[in-house]
């Protein structure tokens, strides 16, 4: 992390470095912030890949705008001809790992699970969700050659089955293990973690990495796995796994539809420090969430060409997620319904374990600075009213 910390820095030397001007400067004028920003690097997150990909697309359009530095690694906001900050992106691992790095103070913006920054700030962490990224996308997946084929098969089987099913997660706060929990309860099937729990009729097994799944349905050590896309396309398109249901779809009915799953986190300091910087980027998602809504061709590419995956895997994956970046009443919804779920499976154990939905809303979400960027890019006609 210190070999990364140095380069980065002779970089922004050697940025700032190269924008002064002969030109006396206005002493109005500040340098751009230093922001670090951590994502996970799968397509749940394909807003931030797109708005760094399509620079000069909002560029040209007199749009706020990514400029690239270092590919993938560092970038300049700008804003109105005006670099607003330069960016620093990390990618980090799923699950708690991004709020971890937060706590850390590696991190001042974070891209990540809903569940995994609410259990950190149920701990007291300042974190605040500032702007949804997507819902859905998470799925449920059995082997190929698995008799199983959809939701009622996988009941039956679990229920009427000679042995328990094994059922990968990614980790303990991965939102498909959750939904899938909740689906395991209404369904009325018994499950553990514990393999030697006789009652269980699902075992559950935290297999640690999105990379996991593969070898683990090759060597038949999981019958299936909950996961977010596109490791659910990797083993469609290897031939491993075979898609049997959408968890949006699972019991009780109409509960996980639109369910959310990735957000934009940042510090409570990042906020109150930098707002300006902030909103920039919020616009920046804003803006490349309606081109992916626009023209799935380009979100498609652009998905490819930042998680290295085939495009055929990104055919699969990217039209199964529903791309946001409004806070809208669906989506304040759906958090009402995960800090429910998680009272219930007991994974508060700070502030949020006896909240009610509403004042949980207040208290780990800070929209402001996103329903702002909303306004002033439909003020200034680059959004529809």
């Amino acid at each position: 992390m210190k070999s990364k910390m140095l380069l980065f820095s002779f970089i922004v030397i050697a940025v700032l470095g190269c924008n002064k001007s002969s030109q006396p400067q206005d002493p109005s004028d500040s340098a751009p912030v230093m922001l670090t920003v951590g994502h996970v690097g799968h397509d749940h997150q394909l807003a931030l890949f797109v708005a760094a990909l399509e620079g000069e697309r909002f560029k040209k359009a007199s749009l706020p705008y990514l400029k690239e530095v270092k590919p993938r690694e560092v970038y300049e906001l700008i804003e109105n001809g005006k670099k607003l900050a330069l960016l620093r992106f990390v990618k980090v691992g799923g699950g708690s790992r991004m709020p971890a790095a937060m706590t850390r103070g590696e991190l001042d913006i974070g891209l990540g699970g809903v569940a995994a920054v609410a259990k950190f700030a149920d701990k007291g962490q300042p974190f605040k969700i500032i702007c949804p990224l997507q819902t859905d996308g998470d799925m449920l997946v059995m082997r190929t050659g698995s008799e199983i084929n959809d939701w009622d098969s996988f009941v039956a089987a679990a229920k009427n089955g000679k042995r328990p099913l094994k059922i990968g997660y990614k980790a303990p706060t991965a939102v498909a293990k959750l939904v899938f929990v909740g689906a395991l309860k209404s369904a009325g099937i018994p499950f553990s973690q514990n393999p030697a729990d006789k009652n269980a009729r699902v075992v559950l097994i935290n297999m640690m990495s999105e990379k996991s799944p593969l070898p683990l349905l090759e060597s038949q050590a999981i019958d299936g796995f909950v996961m977010h896309q596109p490791p659910v396309a990797v083993a469609v398109h290897k031939k491993l796994g075979k898609v049997v249901a959408e968890l949006r779809d699972l019991p009780p009915n109409g509960k996980w539809v639109d369910h959310p799953c990735c957000c934009v986190s940042a510090t409570v300091k990042t906020l109150e420090d930098h707002p300006d910087a902030v909103k920039a980027l919020l616009k920046c998602i804003i803006l490349a969430t309606k081109l992916i809504q626009d023209n799935q061709g380009t979100a498609i590419d652009c998905a490819s060409r930042w998680t290295k995956n085939p495009r055929e895997v990104e055919v699969m994956s990217v039209p199964t997620i529903s791309y946001l970046a409004e806070p809208t009443d669906s989506w304040i919804s759906g958090m009402k319904t995960w800090v429910t779920l998680m009272q219930d499976t007991g994974t508060f154990k700070g502030k949020y374990a006896t909240i009610s939905p509403d004042n949980f809303i207040k208290d780990i979400c800070s929209l402001e600075l996103c329903k702002q960027a909303y306004e002033e890019l439909q003020s200034s006609g680059a959004l529809k009213k």
